[in-house]
């Protein structure tokens, strides 16, 4: 039997197949690694359980052409973490709450270019 779960999120997913770096801009730190991001939010891995409500500010170091990088910079909110396994790995889901005009645009642009390799 088929389930039917209705989409509830604002803005569509892009899944990343390729490494991709979410950086605490606070204390230079990699927390994650990105594994989805939308114009609202973003999925990270992470070896640390995060507490939903805390407001970081990060960058999303996003896979480009011919292994080049673009670096986005935004405040987001964790609203869920959980435990995916024994051996300490989290997924955390993080709401956009500020980001800059050109950061935006860049985020867009990636989002509307980036393919997954085999798609």
């Amino acid at each position: 039997m088929e389930s039917c779960v209705q989409e509830k999120r604002r803005f569509p997913r892009k899944q990343l197949d390729q490494p991709a770096e979410v950086i605490d801009n606070d204390t230079g730190m990699i927390i994650g690694m990105l594994k989805d991001v939308s114009k609202g939010g973003f999925r990270l891995l992470t070896s640390r359980g995060i507490r939903p409500s805390d407001i970081r500010n990060v960058t999303l170091v996003l896979p480009g052409p011919q292994a080049a990088t673009h670096k986005v910079s935004v405040t987001a909110q964790c609203v869920w973490c959980k435990g995916l396994n024994e051996k300490s790995q989290y997924a955390a889901g993080f709401a956009l709450s500020d980001i800059q005009e050109q950061d935006a645009v860049a985020l867009s642009y990636f989002i509307r270019d980036y393919n997954v390799a085999g798609q």
